[in-house]
C-alpha cells in the first residue's frame, strides 16, 4: 500500500511501506496446508523534495504552506537572497492617552494677588516743573531835564575863538527803577541812541547865528562854504557837529543841530569849536541843548544807593504736565539765586518769596514764607539760597521781593550805573523735590501706573520670553476696586500686557472704578515673564474748561492716593503650553482606583494586544528559540519634550506569562527609578522585571514619528519572543520633563503608538515540530490477518534523505487508530531515525546538502500494530548537533526524502 502525502503547514516526513504477497493455485477446499517463504524488496515508494517555505503554487511541496490561515502574513521573504524573517505588525496595539500630561503639567496654574499703585507715581503728574526766573534791570532813566522844562538859552556875542568850554553843565542823573542813586553829579555819561521820547527831542543841540550887520560880510567856513559848530571832549574826540546848511548872509540868522546820540560826554572836558570866518563884533551866537537821556553814567559824590525789586512770577514750568495751581512738596528744596549785574558789590538785606494772594487755592493751602539775607554780592557774581520745603506750598505764582543796599565794603570816590544793570532772580527745585499734593484743573491728562503680580503653577515656570499657555477657558476676576483720588476720569482701564488676545494685551475697562469686575479669558494666552504678569492701570482725567475752573472744581492729587484691588486669574483650560517644567509623571495606562498603582491583573488598568499570528507556530512548535529578534516600538507624537517610558510588559501564552525587560544601562530600570507603582496584583513587580526607553520629543508644532528598537543587546526581547506569545498585557507611565526641562504640548496631544516584531528565521537550540497527516495503513492486512500464519522473520524501513536544511532533525512516528488512539511509536527502544544536517556557512545558513540513509527494524506486532492505523503524526525535533551556533533558514531551503520497506515472511495458507 502506498501512503498519499497530505499537505499541512508544518514539516512531514512521508513515508510508506510496501509489501508484496504470492498466494497458490486454486485447490479443494481440503486438503494440505501450504507455507510460501517469501523475500520482498518493495520498491522506493516515497521520493518527495519539500521547500522550507511555499504555497499551492511552488516549484516544491513546502514543509510550511504560507498560504494558509495561519501562516499568511507571519513570514517575509527578501526578493534578493531569500532570507526569511517572521514579522508581525500589532496593528491595534494602543500604549496609551498622554491626553492628562497637558493637565498634569498645568496643575495648580493661577494667580491671586493685590495690587495697589500710586497714580500719581505713574503719571507726568508728578514731574511738574516749578521753575521762575526774571532779570530786573536798572532800566533806562528818564532825559534830563525833562522835555518839558527845556533849560534857558540867552543869545549872546560870537565867541571870536575857535574853541571855547561847553557853557552849559551836564544835567544830573534821574532815579533809576531798581538803584536809586543819590549823588551830587555826573562826571562823565553815554547817551542813548534816541532821538525822541514822549514825542520830545533828546540827545540834540541846536545851534544859531545872527549876523546883524547888514553891511558885514557873510558867516562862512572860511573857504566861501557854510559855517559849522562842533562838539567835543577834549583830547577824546569829537560828540557831536551841527554843520549849517549854507553861510549866514548878512542882516540874517541861521540854525543848525548837532546830534549827540550815543556820545560820551565829559563834563570837565566838553568844549564847542567853530568854524566861522567873517566874524565881526556885531554877531551874535546861541545854543539850546534838549533834554539828554543817560544810558551810562559815572557819578560823583555818592551819598546813598538803594536796590529794590518787586515782582510777581509764575512758577510754572513751560515743560510743568499741568497747569498746576499749587503744590504742596512732599520733600525737597527750592533753590533761589540772586546774580549781581550791576557794577558795585550790593549787601542784601531782604530776599522774600511769597504766594501770591490772587489765587483760587484754599485757605488749608500751606504758605511759602521765605525770607533770607546775604552780607555781599560782588559785581557779576550770583549767590545761591537753599530753602528747606518742608511744611510749604507754592502757588502758580509768588511775590518776589528784593531790597539791598551798597556794599560798605565799597570805597571807590565814584560810582558808576547803566540802564542794562540788572539783578537776576532764578527759582528751581532741588534734585529730591517730590510732590505731596497736587491742586489743579485736570485738563485730559494720561495716568498710567505699572506693576506685576506672580503666576503660581506647581510644576511649570515661565523661564524664556516665547513661554506661554494658550487656553481654552478661564475666568479674570477684579474684587475691592478702590480708587482713592477725588479727581475723576473720564476712562480707565487694566492693561495685561502678558495677557493678549489675537496678539493684543487684554484690556478690561474699569470704567467708573467698578467694585467688582470679571473678564472671560476664552482663547486668551497667558506669557509670563519670569513668573510674573506685567499690568498696566491707564486713566484719562477729565477736561476742565479753562474758561470753567473755580476753586470750586479745583481738583486735589495726593501723593499717597492709590488705586487697589484684588486681582485673580483661575479656572483655566489649558489648551497648548510652552515652559519650563520640573519632572513629572504621567499614567499612560488607566489607574482605575486611583491607588496609584498600576496593576497588570486588573483588566481596567491594564492594556491588551494580540500576537494573533504567533498562534500557529505555538501550537506546532516546541522549546523553539529565537535569536536576533527585534521588537521595534513606533511613536507618532506632537509632544515636544523627551519622554521616558516605564512599563511592565508581560507576554502570554496561555499559562505562560513572560516579562519583557530592559538589559542594558539605556533600557534597565534601575531600583532607585521605581517608585513602586507597577503591581501584579498584590505584589510589587520588580525593577529587573521592568524597562524603560526614552521618545525624543518633536521640535514645535509638528508632528514626529519616533521609533525604538528593542534587540538582545538591550532588553531580553529573544527569551520573551521565544514563548510566541499570543498577547502582550501592559501597563506603563510617562515621566517628561526630565532630560531638558523644557515642555511643549497642545491639545489633543496626539501619541499614537505601534509594535512590529521582526524576527529573522535563525534559530538556536534545538526545538520541534509536530503535524498531523491521514495515513491509512489498512494495506497490511493481509500481514496481519489472524486468520493466516504469518511468520516475520525480518522487516525493516528504510530512509534515504538530501538536506538542505541547516539543521538536523531526530523523526518520530506516531500511528493512531480510527479513535485516534496511538498504537504504535517509532524509532523503538535504541533505534533512532535521524535526519543529518550539512555543513553551515558563517551566517547560519546551509552549506550545500547531506545525503544519508537510515532504517527501523519492524517487529510482527509492530506491523500489526501498524496495520490498524488511520493517521500519523510526524514529530520531528531539529538541532544542531552536528554544526554549532545559530541556524539561518531560507525559503528555497529543500529535503528530500525517498522510503521503502524490507520484509521476508512466511504464509501459511488452508485449502
Amino acid at each position: 500500500m502506498l501512503l498519499r502525502p497530505i499537505r499541512v503547514p508544518v514539516w512531514i516526513l512521508l513515508f510508506a511501506s510496501g509489501l508484496v504477497l504470492v498466494g497458490g493455485c486454486d485447490v479443494p477446499s481440503s486438503g494440505p496446508s501450504l507455507e510460501t517463504e517469501t523475500g520482498v524488496n518493495t520498491p522506493v515508494v516515497v521520493n518527495k523534495t519539500f521547500s522550507f517555505l511555499g504555497g499551492t503554487e511552488s516549484r516544491h511541496e513546502p514543509l510550511i504552506d504560507t498560504t494558509t490561515s495561519q501562516f499568511d502574513s507571519l513570514f517575509t521573504v527578501a526578493e534578493t537572497h531569500q532570507s526569511i524573517s517572521i514579522e508581525e505588525e500589532v496593528s491595534a496595539f494602543d500604549f496609551g492617552s498622554l491626553d492628562q500630561a497637558l493637565d498634569e503639567a498645568t496643575e495648580g496654574i493661577g494667580a491671586s494677588a493685590s495690587i495697589s499703585e500710586r497714580v500719581m507715581q505713574g503719571s507726568d503728574l508728578a514731574s511738574q516743573e516749578i521753575t521762575a526766573q526774571y532779570t530786573k534791570e536798572n532800566g533806562q532813566p528818564d532825559p534830563v531835564p525833562s522835555p518839558g522844562d527845556p533849560p534857558p538859552s540867552d543869545r549872546g556875542p560870537l565867541p571870536t575863538e575857535t574853541t571855547v568850554p561847553f557853557p552849559i553843565e551836564l544835567p544830573s542823573f534821574p532815579e533809576q527803577g531798581v538803584a536809586n542813586v543819590d549823588a551830587d553829579g555826573v562826571e562823565r555819561g553815554t547817551l542813548t541812541d534816541k532821538d525822541k521820547v514822549n514825542d520830545r527831542r533828546v540827545n540834540k543841540v541846536d545851534f544859531t547865528l545872527v549876523n546883524n550887520d547888514p553891511t558885514s560880510a557873510p558867516l562862512t567856513d572860511g573857504s566861501g562854504g557854510a559855517p559849522s559848530i562842533t562838539i567835543r571832549n577834549k583830547g577824546v574826540g569829537e560828540v557831536g557837529t551841527a554843520q549849517f546848511r549854507a553861510p549866514v548872509d548878512p542882516g540874517t540868522e541861521k540854525t543848525a543841530t548837532a546830534d549827540i546820540k550815543k556820545g560820551t560826554l565829559i563834563d570837565q572836558k566838553l568844549q564847542l569849536v567853530f568854524k566861522v570866518s567873517g566874524r565881526d563884533g556885531t554877531d551874535e551866537f546861541s545854543l539850546e541843548m534838549s533834554p539828554l537821556q543817560y544810558r551810562k553814567a559815572t557819578l560823583t559824590g555818592v551819598n546813598s544807593v538803594e536796590v529794590t525789586v518787586k515782582d510777581t512770577l509764575s512758577t510754572v514750568g513751560e515743560d510743568s504736565p499741568s497747569q498746576f495751581e499749587g503744590i504742596e512738596p512732599r520733600k525737597g528744596t527750592l533753590e533761589v539765586t540772586l546774580v549781581n549785574n550791576f557794577r558795585f558789590p550790593i549787601d542784601v538785606t531782604t530776599l522774600s518769596l511769597e504766594n501770591n494772594e490772587d489765587t483760587a487755592l484754599p485757605d488749608t493751602f500751606e504758605t511759602l514764607g521765605i525770607s533770607e539775607s546775604a552780607q555781599s554780592i560782588s559785581p557779576g557774581a550770583s549767590e545761591p539760597f537753599t530753602v528747606d520745603l518742608e511744611g510749604r506750598g507754592i502757588a502758580s505764582t509768588v511775590d518776589v521781593e528784593v531790597r539791598g543796599t551798597l556794599a560798605g565794603s565799597y570805597k571807590d570816590d565814584t560810582l558808576t550805573v547803566a540802564a542794562g544793570d540788572s539783578i537776576r532772580t532764578a527759582v528751581s527745585t532741588g534734585d529730591e523735590f517730590s510732590i505731596g499734593a497736587l491742586f489743579f484743573w485736570p485738563d485730559g491728562e494720561t495716568v498710567q501706573v505699572d506693576g506685576r503680580f506672580g503666576v503660581e503653577a506647581n510644576r511649570i515656570s515661565f523661564d524664556r520670553p516665547e513661554d506661554f499657555v494658550e487656553l481654552e477657558d478661564g475666568r479674570l476676576t477684579i474684587e475691592n476696586l478702590v480708587s482713592e483720588p477725588t479727581v475723576s476720569f473720564d476712562s480707565f482701564d487694566l492693561q495685561l500686557l502678558d495677557i493678549t488676545r489675537q496678539g493684543e494685551p487684554l484690556t478690561v475697562s474699569l470704567a467708573g472704578i467698578p467694585e467688582t469686575k470679571e473678564e472671560n479669558l476664552r482663547d486668551a494666552r497667558l506669557s509670563p515673564t519670569n513668573d510674573q504678569v506685567t499690568y498696566s492701570l491707564q486713566g484719562t482725567l477729565e477736561d476742565v474748561a479753562r474758561t470753567e475752573q473755580t476753586a470750586d472744581n479745583l481738583q486735589v492729587l495726593r501723593y499717597d492716593d492709590e488705586i487697589r484691588g484684588d486681582v485673580s486669574v483661575g479656572a483655566l483650560q489649558v489648551r497648548a503650553v510652552e515652559a519650563g517644567v520640573d519632572p513629572f509623571s504621567v499614567d499612560v495606562t488607566t489607574d482605575a482606583n486611583g491607588d496609584g498603582r498600576l496593576d497588570l491583573s486588573d483588566d481596567r488598568e491594564a492594556s491588551e494586544a494580540s500576537f494573533g499570528e504567533f498562534d500557529g507556530l505555538s501550537d506546532q512548535t516546541e522549546n523553539l528559540r529565537l535569536t536576533g529578534t527585534e521588537l521595534k516600538f513606533r511613536a507618532d507624537t506632537d509632544i515636544g519634550t523627551h519622554m521616558q517610558l516605564y512599563a511592565a510588559l508581560q507576554g502570554r501564552n496561555g499559562t505562560t506569562r513572560t516579562y519583557l525587560s530592559g538589559t542594558n544601562s539605556e533600557k534597565r530600570v534601575p531600583s532607585a527609578a521605581n517608585g513602586g507603582e507597577f503591581y501584579n496584583g498584590a505584589r510589587e513587580i520588580a525593577s529587573e522585571d521592568l524597562i524603560q526607553f526614552g521618545v525624543k520629543g518633536a521640535s514645535k508644532n509638528n508632528l514626529e514619528t519616533r521609533s525604538i528598537s528593542l534587540t538582545n543587546e538591550n532588553s531580553t526581547v529573544d527569551d520573551f519572543l521565544s514563548t510566541f506569545p499570543t498577547s502582550l498585557r501592559f501597563v506603563a507611565q510617562a515621566r517628561l520633563g526630565g532630560e531638558e526641562g523644557r515642555l511643549q504640548l497642545r491639545r489633543p496631544v496626539t501619541f499614537d503608538t505601534g509594535l512590529s516584531v521582526a524576527v529573522p528565521v535563525r534559530l538556536k537550540g534545538s526545538f520541534a515540530i509536530s503535524d498531523t497527516i491521514d495515513a491509512d495503513f489498512s494495506g497490511l492486512d493481509d500481514v496481519t490477518d489472524p486468520t493466516k500464519e504469518v511468520t516475520v522473520s525480518a522487516a525493516e524501513l528504510r530512509v534515504r534523505f538530501t538536506n538542505a536544511l541547516p539543521v538536523g532533525a531526530d523523526a518520530e512516528l506516531f500511528v493512531l487508530d480510527e479513535n485516534q488512539n496511538q498504537v504504535l511509536s517509532l524509532p523503538d527502544g535504541d533505534e533512532s531515525l535521524r535526519v543529518k544536517a550539512p555543513a553551515k556557512a558563517d551566517d547560519g545558513t546551509a552549506d550545500g546538502s547531506r545525503t544519508g540513509a537510515t532504517s527501523l527494524n519492524l517487529s510482527t506486532a509492530q506491523l500489526r500494530d501498524l496495520a490498524a492505523g488511520r493517521r500519523l503524526v510526524l514529530r520531528l525535533t531539529m538541532d544542531q548537533a552536528e554544526e554549532g551556533g545559530a541556524a539561518t533558514f531560507q525559503a528555497t531551503d529543500t529535503i528530500e526524502l525517498s522510503l521503502e520497506a524490507s520484509v521476508e515472511a512466511s504464509v501459511s495458507v488452508n485449502n
